[in-house]
């Protein structure tokens, strides 16, 4: 009798990090627990469709590939897991681990999804989720809880196609210096642009509104260390030693990060122990102002003996050299446990949730 729990690896996806999210669940699917776990590996390509199978990773590197079949997700609760389209077939899982980065994955909707098939799943739920994908969101519940962050200001697409004049007044009074554009929802650093004059905040605000509906225009923190901390767990989430990272470039861009290979982690970061003990304590605050579970990685800006929340990803680059899982080797967590430790959370929370009470019987009927 296989008493192995089928964990279903998600990735791929409709987002500009989609290549990152095979990388990413690669690494997760070679180091899994094979005594514990079974994997199931389900991929999202480009255009949407969802596929099941062994050959799943080869399929969105465009590999010859083995069997696959195209599936969607069963909301039937009695049937969790996945349904193949031509036969009908059922592949049970028994949780789910998105691997997902960015928009349709990151932000929520996949976790509602979840959520609606009644399947227990890594990380975040769908409302923390939502919260951090959203930069400007993610600003407003913080600076709400009192943590310290970046001053800025937010522009929609309405705003700027409506009146560009008075959007490029408001940078100009209430912001000063120079100044990162960033799409509010987006990850990875794409569509990030550094700007000073009227002219590059206008070519930043073009480039990020064809990333997302919202930007967000931040001053920027002068010389600034970037100072990152990944947290683990539920009701009593635990902060590991921050780690620190050095750009390549001018600042931590998707180049910096995925492409050249520049950039310099150090881990624990080159800060005294009460800067180290502040910033650990703020990553916890922040987790728990926008109610995360599971896993999260709080990303800070710190100049002299100030640290500025930066922001939350609540489905960090996943590879073994990703930034999030060698902060918790450094913490005294190796990466296979760490991956076991994700999954006992999820099916922890998934078990709390289901006691809550969830209808009522009414003496008498509401009458329509």
């Amino acid at each position: 009798m296989n008493s192995k729990q089928k964990v279903a690896l998600i990735f791929g996806g409709q987002s500009t990090e989609h290549d990152v999210s095979i990388v990413s669940a690669s690494s997760i699917a070679r180091a899994l627990d094979s005594t514990r776990f079974e994997p199931v590996y389900v991929a999202i390509d480009k255009q949407g469709r969802w596929f099941l199978g062994e050959g799943a990773f080869d399929l969105l590197r465009g590999k010859p590939h083995g069997d696959v079949s195209r599936v969607i997700l069963s909301t039937d609760p009695e049937r969790r897991g996945f349904l193949a389209l031509e036969s009908g077939t059922l592949t049970a899982v028994d949780v789910v681990f998105p691997v997902l980065h960015g928009p349709r994955g990151e932000d929520g909707t996949l976790q509602g999804m979840l959520d609606m098939a009644l399947i227990p799943y890594v990380g975040c739920g769908t409302a923390a989720s939502a919260i951090a994908m959203d930069k400007d969101t993610t600003k407003r519940v913080l600076a709400q809880a009192g943590l310290p962050v970046v001053k800025g200001t937010c522009v929609t697409r309405w705003m700027w196609d409506t009146d560009r004049p008075e959007v490029m007044q408001e940078i100009a009074t209430s912001l000063s210096g120079e100044l990162f554009i960033k799409p509010a929802t987006m990850g990875s650093s794409i569509g990030i642009t550094k700007a000073a004059t009227p002219e590059e905040i206008e070519q930043g605000l073009a480039m990020a509104f064809t990333f997302s509906h919202k930007v967000l225009v931040e001053q920027a923190v002068p010389q600034a260390l970037e100072i990152e901390v990944a947290i683990l767990g539920n009701n009593d989430p635990q902060a590991s030693v921050p780690g620190q990272v050095i750009p390549g470039g001018e600042y931590y861009d998707f180049n910096a990060k995925y492409v050249d290979n520049s950039s310099e982690l150090i881990i624990p970061a080159r800060i005294g122990k009460g800067l180290s003990d502040e910033i650990r304590f703020m990553a916890r605050e922040a987790f728990a102002a926008i109610g995360g579970t599971g896993l999260a990685r709080v990303d800070f800006l710190v100049t002299g003996a100030q640290a500025y929340v930066n922001e939350i990803n609540t489905l960090p680059g996943f590879t073994s050299i990703s930034m999030y899982p060698k902060l918790w080797e450094a913490t005294g967590i190796a990466y296979q446990d760490l991956i076991t430790d994700l999954i006992e959370l999820a099916l922890a929370r998934f078990h709390t949730e289901e006691n809550l009470t969830k209808t009522i019987e009414l003496e008498k009927g509401l009458e329509v």
